[in-house]
């Protein structure tokens, strides 16, 4: 069953998304909305409160919850299984977060598992985890590491800074947030690749993608970048795309630690990646194979 064809889901909105809970209400009219407000709580419900009179918007269908997902129970859902859950994947105060590092949303919905219905509709529905390898020389010099600079020993500040290039033997840099954008020249050197589902329909698990990556251009590949596509529904019709062409997200960036000539014809890379679900962090490995 469709949730539009249920006389009245359940609709939890799992974050402090004020414009989210006001647009559910406003699509499916005969829905109780429980907006979850974990932080701004009483703030939340201030600030709904005034958009929804600015734009002449009912509030009959939402209740602020005011809890994190750890602490509701069913007697806030008076007894009733969660038919929807939604969560807004991009928040303005995360911009300065590795992508990968906004699946709270999944540890959430992982949480509530016990109040959902068996059909309940969760939006985003998965992540894909992408990357390109790209030709990013301005952005690969200034991480590269430190040594003597006119006489004085600079290496301390290379794990300070998070130096990525030009690392001893075969210390890999780590994954840095960025507008690839705004890094200077840049250039694709591959297609596209999807290494990795998220499935938002299951608990939070760990997971593991590899791939081998065949280059489309010559040049210098200085790294890859890499990304989360939102899927906000089961046919996979409606996808956000967060990659280098759009310029409201960041990328997470791997910087190999000594640049690699490639062209089409004989150069191939295999990439690894793996999502830790108990520390919620992913490592990306590369290594040359021709």
């Amino acid at each position: 069953m469709m949730t539009s064809e249920r006389s009245s889901p359940i609709c939890i909105v799992a974050d402090d998304s004020v414009f989210l809970a006001l647009i559910v209400s406003f699509l499916l009219p005969s829905s109780k909305v429980l907006a979850m407000f974990p932080c701004l709580r009483d703030s939340g419900l201030n600030y709904l409160q005034a958009v929804a009179d600015a734009n002449n918007l009912s509030m009959d269908r939402i209740k602020v919850i005011g809890k994190k997902a750890s602490s509701l129970t069913t007697n806030d859902l008076n007894h009733e299984k969660v038919n929807m859950l939604v969560g807004e994947p991009f928040y303005h105060g995360s911009e300065g977060m590795l992508p990968w590092q906004n699946l709270r949303f999944w540890n959430e919905r992982t949480l509530l598992d016990p109040l959902l219905s068996e059909d309940a509709f969760i939006m985003p529905c998965k992540g894909i985890l992408r990357f390109c390898a790209m030709s990013l020389p301005d952005l690969w010099r200034s991480r590269r590491s430190l040594k003597d600079v006119e006489g004085f020993d600079h290496s301390v500040v290379n794990d300070t800074l998070g130096a990525c290039g030009d690392l001893p033997g075969e210390q890999q840099g780590p994954c840095l947030p960025y507008y690839v954008w705004q890094c200077g020249y840049t250039k694709k050197l591959s297609e596209v690749y999807s290494l990795m589902d998220l499935n938002f329909s299951e608990p939070i698990h760990s997971c593991f993608g590899e791939t081998k990556v065949e280059f489309a251009h010559d040049g210098t590949c200085h790294g890859f970048a890499v990304w989360i596509d939102w899927v906000l529904d089961k046919e996979n019709s409606i996808v956000i795309s967060t990659g280098p062409e759009s310029r409201y997200w960041k990328q997470g960036v791997q910087l190999l630690s000594t640049p690699v000539q490639v062209n089409p014809a004989n150069s191939v890379m295999h990439v690894e990646a793996n999502f830790d679900a108990d520390i919620g962090e992913l490592t990306f490995k590369s290594t040359t194979l021709s």
